[in-house]
């Protein structure tokens, strides 16, 4: 009995960990796909890096 309450507690904590994983991943992406899209547009505008600063 023990060992099943250990494995469901154990399945438990990996799919929250899973679940916490794949938003960290898509979110991940979206951080990235802003930083490109800022990135090209400050290109397309002809300024430079130093401009952010």
């Amino acid at each position: 009995m023990l060992l099943l309450i250990l494995l469901a507690l154990l399945a438990i904590v990996l799919f929250g960990v899973g679940f916490a994983i794949k938003w960290l991943f898509i979110l991940a992406v979206i951080v990235a796909l802003v930083f490109v899209i800022s990135f090209f547009m400050g290109a397309a505008g002809g300024r430079t890096r130093g401009a952010w600063w």
